[in-house]
């Protein structure tokens, strides 16, 4: 290797992805959740001219499913045409969000983009005037249902110029994501190649920075409450003897959150809301200049516990910091306000009573601490259910779900029976 060379590494990008999990919003705020997809390519576009990087790689699911809009082919192929008229080369390999046999528009490539075909690997040199960069390797999945592992398709043999291997796969049985082309750490580092550009797993995750380098840069724009914080591509500069260093740059056009707010020693309503309206200034300055959509949990042992536990009070609170955070630029919009508050109560204290609610609490206790104590409160619950029909009108409950109810009930308890 005789030649310095950069590249920008992207993923997911889910193009005219509908926003999942999120309530009713103002119009300005669904204008901006409809958008963000296309804004966040179109900064992965922006930051390969900017950072004047030799080629772009994208490693899986470009759209957001297999009967892709045209709009989103199109916006795909104007962000290629742009950087091919720069002078840039893309590579993109299909995931299983995008298969290659979905619904393709008949629209032309640019000139400098190459997109890899399924069934086979093939490999594609870059070069600059008669040196040559590095070889970057590809197959893209020609169905949905990719099983096989991948990775054993690529060299065994480390070559010159440098390699990279493009895939969408699914590394050590990431449990948060479907087993398509698995494989493990262990796999790709018996290959050949130096630097790894996966995709499928929506988290950035360096698993290796070095011989080879093993990179998932997650989502380039997160898409719901589970893909929260700062979501981008890697830019990747390489410099001989084949030294790689990556650098992560944020892409996201609207980021989501999740904080928690301790209102422990909080008394008044007023305390409450100034609290809030601190959290979102926060989330605001945080996200350095992006809109940001929000779920917030309240926690801690507050006197307010009874306040909160009113009915309509937490819907009035949303809604007054839709008024006035969702309306500021950039707005910081609260989805939704999750209560997980505690009455001011020494509970392992009361818990040692022989009163009713020490008996109570020492119940619940028995529920959360013994082994299949979950799988007892299900039963116990089950016929009230079948009474409501409520589990045959929504998903059973998780493990965690009854637990997070014994809390709440508790909680409740608590407030309740601890007077005098």
């Amino acid at each position: 290797m005789t030649d310095s060379f950069s590249f920008i590494h992207a993923a997911d990008l889910h193009l005219d992805s509908p926003f999942v999990g999120l309530g009713d919003t103002a119009p300005h705020i669904g204008e901006a959740l409809q958008e963000a997809s296309f804004a966040a390519f179109s900064n992965v576009v922006h930051a390969c001219l900017r950072h004047r990087v030799d080629f772009l790689l994208v490693a899986g699911d470009v759209f957001d499913s297999r009967d892709r809009s045209l709009r989103a082919q199109l916006a795909f192929r104007d962000g290629l045409k742009q950087l091919s008229d720069a002078g840039i080369s893309s590579f993109v390999v299909h995931g299983n969000h995008d298969p290659l046999d979905g619904w393709c528009a008949s629209i032309r490539w640019p000139e400098l983009a190459h997109v890899f075909p399924g069934g086979s690997l093939s490999a594609r040199m870059v070069t600059r005037g008669e040196s040559a960069l590095a070889a970057v390797h590809g197959v893209s999945y020609h169905t949905q249902e990719v099983r096989q592992n991948l990775s054993s398709w690529f060299p065994a043999e480390k070559r010159d110029p440098y390699s990279i291997g493009l895939l969408h796969c699914n590394v050590d049985n990431n449990a948060d994501h479907a087993s398509y082309a698995p494989c493990t750490r262990a796999d790709l580092c018996a290959s050949g190649m130096d630097y790894w550009a996966l995709g499928h797993v929506h988290t950035r995750d360096v698993l290796r920075d070095r011989d080879p380098a093993v990179v998932y840069p997650g989502t380039t724009q997160g898409r719901h409450p589970r893909e929260p914080g700062a979501r981008g591509c890697y830019l990747v500069h390489v410099t001989p003897p084949g030294t790689t260093r990556m650098t992560f740059l944020a892409t996201d056009v609207v980021r989501w959150e999740n904080p928690a707010v301790d209102l422990t020693g909080t008394e008044t309503d007023e305390q409450l809301l100034d609290a809030l309206a601190r959290t979102c200034s926060e989330l605001r300055e945080a996200a350095e200049g992006r809109p940001v959509v929000s779920r917030i949990t309240l926690h801690g042992s507050t006197p307010l516990f009874s306040t909160l536990s009113r009915p309509g009070l937490v819907s009035d609170i949303v809604g007054r910091l839709r008024e006035t955070e969702g309306r500021a630029s950039p707005f910081v919009w609260v989805d939704r306000l999750e209560i997980g508050v505690r009455p001011v109560v020494d509970v392992e204290a009361r818990r040692r009573s022989p009163d009713m609610l020490g008996s109570a609490l020492r119940l619940v206790q028995r529920y959360r601490d013994q082994p299949g104590g979950a799988d007892k409160l299900r039963e116990l619950l089950r016929p009230v259910s079948d009474v409501t029909r409520g589990w045959r009108l929504a998903p059973e409950p998780g493990d965690q779900d009854l637990l997070r109810w014994l809390d709440l009930a508790e909680a409740r308890l608590m407030d309740e029976l601890s007077g005098e």
